[in-house]
């Protein structure tokens, strides 16, 4: 027969065995500093990625923004030079006017002024161009001006008008007149404020009364130069910029130049420009005064780059109507 035992004492264990089912009440010093040293691995792992992800957001957003600015300007250029008109002459007529219908010049040399009137000509009235000329007639074709000024690029669109029929000026003439209130620095320099922030406490609108725009701040022009026969480019003052180039046939091609003065349209434009955002700006003025072999990499690699061919219509695209 088995013993009975008692109750009260069936489920009382021996001190010895409570020591290995005691649970631990901390940690050790050693415990506790591997813990925090993995934490700031992990924190710093996942705050280095953030940073990176960060900029990496931002730059894509700033390239964004420079990429649609850049194709904005070439599709704005390309539409303004395949509506240009000059006037109904030819280079060999005796009474050719005196004042040219067409200017390029994209040297890099700063003009005393402070405004380098990049482009100049006439093309068709949009429906839209503001008219103002209560004082003469007005045509069907506005003056255009694309200027640079502190890497700033400017677009001015002023309506044309005769004073008379009677004894109306040559097209040339008309645009030479509107030059004179376009070469000035400071009414850019108005335009740039005014754009940026129109609050009338910081800011007086400019007294221009024609359209104007700011296309973009940070820009070079890299290249500019108009294809066009040696005989058009009538006027002294054109710079052959490039010796005529050879087809694969061997037929000569026009030559090219940096800056054009003539009365007919060039056959085509070759548009190059580089866009920079802030920090690339800041980096390319750093880089102003190195001339090592890092920093001319450097700046191959800075900024944005568009370039684009606009070739002129060849059937009446250069006649006024």
């Amino acid at each position: 027969m088995i013993p009975s035992r008692d109750s009260s004492s069936s489920f009382i264990l021996h001190p010895s065995s409570l020591r290995s089912h005691r649970l631990r009440s901390g940690m050790t010093l050693i415990e506790l500093v591997a813990s925090l040293a993995l934490f700031v691995i992990i924190f710093g792992s996942l705050l280095t990625i953030t940073n990176t992800a960060t900029s990496l957001w931002s730059s894509s957003r700033s390239q964004q923004h420079e990429q649609a600015i850049g194709q904005n300007i070439l599709e704005l250029l390309s539409d303004d030079l395949q509506h240009a008109v000059t006037d109904s002459v030819t280079p060999s007529m005796t009474n050719a006017p005196a004042a040219p219908t067409f200017i390029l010049d994209s040297r890099t040399n700063q003009p005393a002024s402070g405004v380098q009137i990049v482009l100049q000509f006439a093309r068709h009235a949009k429906p839209q161009s503001r008219v103002n000329t209560p004082t003469g007639i007005p045509l069907s074709v506005d003056a255009v001006f694309y200027t640079l000024v502190d890497n700033a690029l400017f677009r001015h669109v002023i309506p044309l008008a005769y004073t008379s029929f009677a004894d109306a000026e040559p097209l040339g003439e008309l645009l030479d007149a509107q030059r004179a209130n376009i070469d000035n620095k400071a009414l850019h320099t108005d335009i740039l404020g005014y754009v940026k922030d129109p609050d009338p406490e910081h800011h007086t609108q400019p007294t221009a009364d024609w359209s104007y725009a700011l296309l973009a701040e940070r820009i070079d022009i890299l290249a500019l130069p108009a294809a066009l026969p040696e005989a058009f480019a009538i006027k002294s003052k054109s710079h052959q910029s490039a010796p005529a180039q050879m087809t694969a046939a061997g037929i000569p091609q026009p030559p090219e130049y940096d800056y054009l003065s003539t009365d007919v349209l060039p056959d085509h434009i070759e548009i190059a420009l580089r866009l920079h955002s802030e920090e690339s700006w800041a980096i390319l003025q750093r880089l102003q005064n190195d001339t090592s072999d890092e920093a001319n990499t450097q700046r191959q690699v800075l900024g944005l780059r568009f370039s684009k061919r606009i070739t002129f219509p060849a059937q009446g695209g250069s006649r006024l109507p």
